[in-house]
């Protein structure tokens, strides 16, 4: 995956450019989470979250979440997933993408 900012090469896991330090985000975050949608058969984050997800997936995810609060004018959805442990579940599988990673 490569950041949309500076066209720099990511690290599969990390939300954070190195280069530029701008936050990773799926520009096609609408399109690209109906397919993760319709590939899991779930539209509910929280069921999502507990899938092996992919690192773009979860960059899709994770940009909805902000995006949807961003446009609704509050933070609804960030509070709700970080409560029902949606967003701890795509940081804890993060962490697996990373170690299976660094482990090649």
């Amino acid at each position: 995956m490569k950041c949309h900012f500076c066209d720099e090469t990511l690290k599969e896991g990390e939300l954070i450019c190195h280069n530029c330090k701008s936050m990773v985000i799926d520009f096609n975050y609408m399109k690209n989470l109906r397919e993760i949608e319709n590939k899991y058969s779930k539209r509910d984050f929280l069921e999502l979250s507990k899938e092996k997800l992919t690192f773009p997936e979860i960059v899709t995810i994770l940009t909805f979440i902000k995006r949807s609060d961003r446009h609704a004018g509050d933070t609804y959805m960030q509070d709700k997933c970080r409560e029902d442990g949606t967003c701890s579940n795509l940081h804890k599988r993060l962490e697996e993408i990373r170690n299976e990673t660094d482990n090649i």
